[in-house]
Parts: structure tokens; C-alpha cells; sequence
């Protein structure tokens, strides 16, 4: 193994020019690859934690069939029974019931549709980043106020302090119902549609439009660690197997839309990246190819000496090997040294895109978009690109194989 290492090697450095072309190329396409998967990571881990954050949670309990149809009158009934319970099972986690109202939401000048969430202020503070995007006034504190969008703030003339009226008809009352607001701040999410339509309040507010009660749409369980979803999803079910009518669903159920994204995303994303690798190994094929018919001669007087055929495609191979693994730590290398920098600072794209928000799968996310590894999906193509390089040079070694020495001896 040494000695075709080393054969390999002295081959290879024989055409210095061209292997480094070869090498320069395969790192290149690396360096791309491996940018991109930092790119895709960081952008997805931002879908998450705002969609999870703001539209559900690690883990979602809500009544059986909601998650079907959105029906604004299929709740959750003991929706603190359930709250103490995840508390209890997970005490570092952030628990946060939801109610989900839709109505009509009116001030002196005019009116407009909304959707009214009820929130436990505290516990929504900690786990989405809606009080920081706070630019008239403060976050909720009581039930008596309301945090509308900046949109919604614009078409209804209102400001902080004045006064709105919500307006909808829940459950079994056939008349409608009506509470008093005093709006106490207005977001902007950078997202025309929340900023338009959203609208929230306290949860003990919605629930005296509801009728009053034990009840929510949704009890939310937030973990520090995302990769235990499905764990802790699992946990939250074995607790609650005794309470009938709930589902307990993991953010990826509880947001099909998000995640069925992400892995479209991602997949496209693998498809494109599979591509430039195999460029890139059409080149090394070129490369190890050439070397082999330049010496198809020195091939030729080697084999009559009494070298094996196999022996000499052993070279071939291991020449495309060392290519493969040269370049592929080099790639490596080289694409984590272009990465930090996005890892740690990100790129802004608000200059191009016009706001400090895009609007990406129904959700507001920042348009400074920040990167994150991915030991997995990187190791997975720098071993990939060993791989490939290697297999790059099978015809080659199966070329010179087959070489009859007499005909090999009289090539020119």
C-alpha cells in the first residue's frame, strides 16, 4: 500500500500544473458546497425558532381534530390542568397557552378583519422576538389592552392609548360579542400580512369572549434544545395519556408547512449540490485520464517487466484517491474558513430586499441572514467528494489494465 502510495504520489507530482488546476477546482466546488449547507442551515434553524416561536412550539397540546380544520370553537378544555402538567414535567422549558379568535376589530374611523390571539404575556416574551419588533408603545401587561401591527394601526387611524372594540361570535351564543380595547403598542414584523392582520391580548381577555372557562386552543411547550422535539413530544403524550380529547402533536406536525418547506429546500438543495460535485469529478476524471494515456509507453515496459495488471490499476486508483482525499481536506478547510464569518456576522440582504424582515413560508424572518454548521451534512460531502474522485478514476485503471505490453511499448 505504501509503495503505490508513493508511486502515486511521484505520478501525480510529474504534471505539478495540472494537478494543481485540478485540486484548485475541486476545492472550489467544496467551498461552494459547503457554504451553501452552512447558508441552508442557518436559514432553516430561523424558520424554526420563528415559526415554532410565534405559530406553535417544540410541542403542542391542543383538543382533537384542531389541527384538521382550525375550528375556532374546538378547544382545549383544562388548558391549565394541562399547562401545570408539561411545567412540571419539563421545569427549564417555557409552557404558553394560545387562543386563536377571528373577528372584526373596530375603532372611530373604520374597521377591519382580524385574527385575535390570546396570550400569556410573560411566558410569550420569552420564547418569540414579537416585543422587541415593538415600535409605538409597550407589550401587553393586563387584559385590558391590545397590540395590533403597524398596517392594521395605519387603516384603523389609531395610536397608542386610544381606544378599539373586537367584535365576534364564538361557541353556542348566537348573539354577537364585543369587548373594549385600549391599545397599548404597535409591532412591525416587516411581514405585510401579520403587520395587516394580527392582533393580540391578554388570554383571560379571549377567554371572556369566549364565554369565560379553563379553556385555550393550544397549550404550547418550548424547549432550549430543538433536536429533542420528538423526545420531549413522546414525554408530553405518556403524561397526558390520561386526559381524553387532546392531540400532542411536535412542531413538525403542529406546522406541515414549514417543515414540508424545509425539506423540499433541502432536497432541491442536495440535488444542486450532488451536480457540481459530479462536475467537479468530471474534471479529475479528465486529469487522472490524461496522465494515464501519457504514459501509456512507461505502462507498457512496466508490464513487461512483469508488473500485474492489477497491481498498475491499483496506482490509477490511488492516485484518484489521493486527489480526492488532498482536495476534499482542503475543500473542507477552506469552506469552514469562508463560513465563520457567516456564522458569526451573517450577510444583510435588507439593502437588496428593501426591509429588515423577509417573508419566507407565511413567517417573518430577518433579513440578516445568519449561517450555522452542519457537521453532518459537511462530513457527509467531503466523504462524498472522496468518493467520487475515487470512483473517478475506475475507467482509467480498468484502461490501462487491459494494455497488451507490445501494444503499449509501440505507442507514441
Amino acid at each position: 500500500m505504501w509503495t503505490l502510495t508513493q508511486l502515486a504520489a511521484r505520478n501525480l507530482w510529474r504534471n505539478a500544473r495540472r494537478t494543481v488546476i485540478t485540486l484548485m477546482a475541486l476545492v472550489f466546488g467544496l467551498v461552494f458546497v459547503h457554504v451553501a449547507v452552512v447558508m441552508q442551515t442557518g436559514q432553516y434553524e430561523e424558520m424554526i425558532r420563528v415559526g415554532v416561536g410565534s405559530l406553535a412550539g417544540h410541542v403542542v397540546v391542543q383538543a382533537d381534530g384542531y389541527q384538521d380544520n382550525k375550528d375556532t370553537d374546538l378547544v382545549l378544555e383544562g388548558a391549565d390542568r394541562v399547562r401545570d402538567t408539561l411545567t412540571a414535567q419539563f421545569p427549564e422549558a417555557t409552557v404558553a397557552p394560545r387562543m386563536f379568535l377571528g373577528g372584526l376589530l373596530t375603532s372611530t374611523t373604520g374597521s377591519v378583519g382580524a385574527g385575535l390571539s390570546g396570550i400569556d404575556p410573560g411566558a410569550e416574551a420569552k420564547v418569540q422576538d414579537l416585543p422587541e419588533k415593538i415600535i409605538e408603545g409597550d407589550w401587553l401587561d393586563d387584559d385590558r389592552g391590545v397590540v395590533i401591527g403597524a398596517k392594521m394601526a395605519e387603516s384603523l387611524s389609531v395610536t397608542v392609548g386610544d381606544k378599539v372594540v373586537w367584535m365576534g361570535q364564538y361557541g353556542d351564543n348566537p348573539d354577537m360579542v364585543s369587548r373594549l380595547f385600549r391599545v397599548k403598542g404597535v409591532f412591525q414584523t416587516g411581514a405585510a400580512e401579520l403587520d395587516g392582520f394580527l392582533a393580540l391580548a391578554h388570554i383571560d381577555a379571549t377567554r371572556a369572549l369566549f364565554g369565560g372557562g379553563d379553556v385555550a386552543h393550544q397549550v404550547t411547550l418550548h424547549i432550549a434544545d430543538p433536536g429533542r422535539s420528538r423526545a420531549a413530544t413522546d414525554q408530553a403524550q405518556l403524561a397526558l395519556a390520561a386526559a381524553p380529547g387532546l392531540e400532542v402533536l411536535s412542531w413538525s406536525e403542529a406546522l406541515p408547512s414549514i417543515y414540508g418547506l424545509i425539506q423540499l429546500d433541502r432536497k432541491s438543495g442536495d440535488a444542486m449540490l450532488i451536480i457540481i460535485l459530479i462536475i467537479v469529478t468530471m474534471g479529475v476524471l479528465n486529469t487522472v485520464l490524461m496522465s494515464a494515456l501519457e504514459r501509456t509507453r512507461e505502462f507498457g515496459v512496466m508490464l513487461a517487466l512483469g508488473m500485474k495488471p492489477r497491481r498498475l490499476a491499483g496506482v490509477i486508483l490511488m492516485e484518484g484517491l489521493l486527489l480526492g482525499i488532498i482536495g476534499s481536506l482542503l475543500g473542507l478547510a477552506a469552506g469552514v474558513a469562508v463560513s465563520t464569518p457567516i456564522v458569526a456576522y451573517g450577510i444583510d440582504y435588507s439593502g437588496m430586499m428593501g426591509a429588515e424582515t423577509i417573508e419566507s413560508g407565511g413567517i417573518a424572518i430577518s433579513a440578516l441572514m445568519k449561517g450555522a454548521w452542519n457537521p453532518w451534512r459537511m462530513g457527509i460531502y467531503t466523504v462524498g467528494a472522496m468518493m467520487f474522485t475515487t470512483l473517478a478514476a475506475v475507467y482509467p485503471a480498468i484502461h490501462v489494465a487491459r494494455l497488451m505490453p507490445v501494444d503499449a511499448m509501440r505507442h507514441v
